[in-house]
């Protein structure tokens, strides 16, 4: 039996008893294990000095670029990284525990040539964050402690100028005006269709993250202008990085939070060649109310895990797995809107293997082979005995070999390329009863059950060149086919980067992003398959200034020029595309083409990186985005809520408390009101068609704060948390909605005053 399980038993039997102390951290030490690689070729960096900040602990880098530190306190620490020819780097929040061993890797980026005679700071911010424009990357950590957030990282980035507030109840990614289908989402190289519990058929998003926040190293997110590397999508891009089980030694973790119970287990293979790391959680909301028997909550589960292994110099393999179940039944009056009966069932999983291949000294590849597969079931109908008014009964599986390499042969020069091929499976049934929609135009009733066999193929090439030793210039040609449709999509990308000074860039960003229909909507009438992929035009302009080390401010202005959007002929003055941020896969039908639209903004953003012991964000947009519909007529999109902000403060005034707080605020989001004479008559929500989206819901602003504290004792270490969100119980509104029983207009309320508290048991 691992020495950790008699460990646990003990901690239990002492919580029971009340028979455990605490001790002040600086009584327990850990010990920090790592790697300094090259960030161009992920060549080992020999020779590199490694410091732990305020402490006289240190060690220089091995031939593999491995180092260790040993006895170093517990606590949160930053980790300065520097060797000659590279930027230093500072490392942030790094957790030792007590008696626990901590593996980190810092890639470290080479200087330009200009600069190698200039004294310059360390840098708090990764290697992603200085890519041409609209870049950020969080840390663990930074996605643990964030206020409001509940540890969901699409939540967290809710926080930044370029992403919309749409509501509490979900965490689609509104990116730049865009919809929640525009998103694309990578998890160690592997592209996964959505990271939440009961997700969107055909989008990214959902209520609730998927993805146990305690195995993720990192997340890279770019909100428009990404390279040629990524495509199929028009909005964003987000890459996370899930860390490495521990080499050494067993190790465990249990959780409780919003999010619900887990477990994090993790151990090393044959002798450090490689490493093991698996997670559970389930929800516990359901437990509580059926012990009371009132109400509907959703239950959902989720179990992941991930293993590497050293398959010899160069060789390095990796295995994901991801699968989440969801499951919820609401019957009338379980909420203020809901008239119907709805059941919804959803199951997903995602398996995928990833090879590294350090070919040369000046170059790397990565292959992976991966399969997803999603299921969907949602049945929907009212009265007794029940008439259905609504059914998708559909499954979807992608099955995906990608390949991408890099050539770094000398400084300022790489070529990146990589070639794709996907094949889709999808077995899809809908059914719509007969309704009028918004409009009161008739709709007959809808039925499918189809199978679709296809095919996806694309490639690219990018080549990045530093000129005159200042200018920082990406050129790059990406090709995306899909045989469903039988159309192919070639697509141009430049971007530029200017260094005025050190610590000071100008940068700038063009080009053309294509993305196909979802499936589930494509399948939907024979018709659709002549649409033409959606496409967007994106120009971005910034400057990028380090007001200190850990300091950072962006300042961007953008334009979105999109063309060929769907609608429905029934409803002529929606954009489909948008209907994606909806709970459920819209079912129009025959869809019609050839609709435009048109985002533009600009973006303030200051990051503070943890240094001492103040941290935080500042974040402001003011955008305009609108869609011209198939009437020719100009209307706001259903996401124009004109101005964002968002501010994160927080304070760690010793090792042991730390405080932070989030305040958001959003313009009134676009909606139509409804007709109340026609509504009353017919007994349905009738809007009305010439004030489409001209009216506004009032403005968003809410107020989360949130208690963290870190002891560590003699055979664990424990983190608990409080928040409150919402904390001044702010009655933003969720929608307006027709009450059929009453035949009169109500009102849904988001999230009002809601404590949470929760703790992390590290083992």
């Amino acid at each position: 039996m691992p020495a950790r399980i008699p460990a646990l038993l003990t901690l239990l039997l002492a919580l029971l008893t009340g028979a455990w102390r605490p001790a002040p951290a600086q009584e327990f030490t850990g010990t920090i294990k790592g790697v300094v690689l090259d960030q161009n070729t992920l060549q080992p960096l020999a020779g590199a000095n490694v410091a732990l900040l305020d402490t006289p602990l240190g060690a220089i880098a091995g031939s593999e670029g491995q180092f260790t530190i040993a006895g170093a306190p517990a606590g949160v620490h930053r980790l300065k990284v520097s060797m000659i020819g590279y930027t230093e780097r500072i490392r942030p929040d790094l957790i030792v525990q007590a008696r626990r061993i901590t593996a980190v890797t810092v890639r470290l980026e080479e200087k330009a040539l200009q600069l190698e005679e200039t004294t310059v700071t360390a840098d708090y911010f990764s290697a992603a964050e200085d890519e041409a424009v609209s870049a950020v990357n969080f840390n663990y950590e930074e996605i643990r402690r964030s206020p409001g957030s509940a540890q969901d990282l699409s939540r967290l980035l809710q926080a930044m100028p370029s992403v919309n507030l749409n509501n509490d109840q979900r965490n689609d990614l509104i990116v730049r005006g865009g919809s929640p289908a525009e998103n694309l989402v990578l998890v160690d190289d592997i592209e996964i269709p959505n990271i939440n519990h009961f997700p969107t058929q055909g989008a990214s998003g959902g209520p609730i993250g998927l993805l146990n926040v305690e195995m993720i190293s990192e997340a890279d997110f770019s909100a428009g202008g990404f390279s040629a590397a990524y495509g199929d999508r028009l909005s964003s891009v987000m890459s996370i990085e899930l860390r490495e089980g521990n080499r050494d030694e067993f190790d465990g973790q249990l959780d409780l939070g919003m999010a619900g119970a887990g477990l994090v287990l993790e151990g090393p293979l044959r002798r450090g060649r490689g490493a093991w790391m698996m997670g559970a959680r389930r929800s516990y909301l359901d437990l509580i109310v059926g012990a009371i028997g009132t109400g509907a909550v959703p239950k959902y589960s989720d179990l992941q895990g991930k293993l590497s292994w050293d398959l010899g110099p160069g060789h390095k393999l990796s295995v994901l797995g991801l699968s989440g179940f969801d499951h919820i039944a609401i019957e009338p009056g379980d909420s203020d809107e809901n008239d119907d009966q709805v059941v919804t069932d959803f199951d997903q999983y995602a398996l995928g293997a990833t090879w590294q291949w350090l070919w040369s000294d000046k170059g790397y590849s990565t292959t992976s082979l991966a399969q997803t597969f999603g299921s969907f079931g949602v049945d929907v109908s009212e009265g007794q005995p029940p008439l259905p008014l609504y059914t998708n009964d559909s499954q979807e599986r992608e099955v995906a070999l990608r390949h991408q390499g890099t050539w770094h042969w000398s400084p300022g020069h790489t070529l990146t390329w990589g070639l794709g091929l996907k094949g889709l499976f999808s077995d899809l049934g809908f059914y719509a009863a007969a309704d009028t929609n918004r409009l009161n135009v008739y709709t007959p009733e809808y039925r499918l059950r189809q199978e679709v066999r296809t095919a996806k193929a694309n490639a690219f090439l990018s080549y990045e060149r530093l000129l005159f030793q200042r200018l920082r210039t990406t050129l790059g040609l990406r090709y995306d086919y899909f045989a469903y449709t039988e159309q192919g999509d070639l697509a141009p990308r430049l971007s530029l980067s200017w260094d005025l000074d050190p610590r000071t860039s100008l940068n700038a960003s063009c080009g053309l992003y294509y993305q196909a229909l979802p499936l589930s909507l494509l399948a939907q009438d024979q018709g659709n398959r002549r649409l033409k992929d959606l496409r967007a035009i994106h120009y971005v302009l910034g400057f990028n200034r380090r007001l200190t080390p850990s300091t950072r401010l962006t300042l961007e202005a953008y334009l979105k020029e999109y063309g060929a959007l769907p609608y429905d002929p029934d409803d002529p003055t929606a954009s489909a595309i948008d209907a994606f941020a909806n709970f459920g896969s819209p079912v129009p039908g025959a869809l019609l083409g050839g609709g435009k639209a048109r985002s533009r903004g600009a973006e303030l953003l200051v990051q503070k990186k943890l240094a001492q012991s103040l941290y935080g964000t500042f974040g402001y947009s003011y955008s305009v985005s609108r869609y011209t519909d198939l009437s020719g007529v100009e209307r706001n999109r259903d996401f124009d809520n004109r101005h964002l902000f968002s501010a994160i403060v927080g304070y760690r005034p010793s090792p042991t408390w730390e405080f932070s707080g989030r305040w958001s605020f959003a313009g009134g989001r676009p909606y139509t009101p409804y007709d109340q004479d026609l509504s009353t008559l017919v007994g349905k929500g009738i809007v009305q068609r010439e004030f489409l989206n001209r009216s506004r819901y009032p403005s968003y602003h809410r107020l989360d704060l949130q208690l963290d504290y870190r002891r560590h004792y003699q055979h664990f270490n424990l983190v608990t948390f409080f928040s409150l969100l919402n904390a001044y119980n702010r009655a933003n509104i969720y929608t307006y909605y027709w009450d059929k029983s009453e035949n009169t207009q109500g009102r849904v309320d988001q999230w009002r005053f809601l404590p949470v508290g929760g703790f992390e048991l590290e083992f």
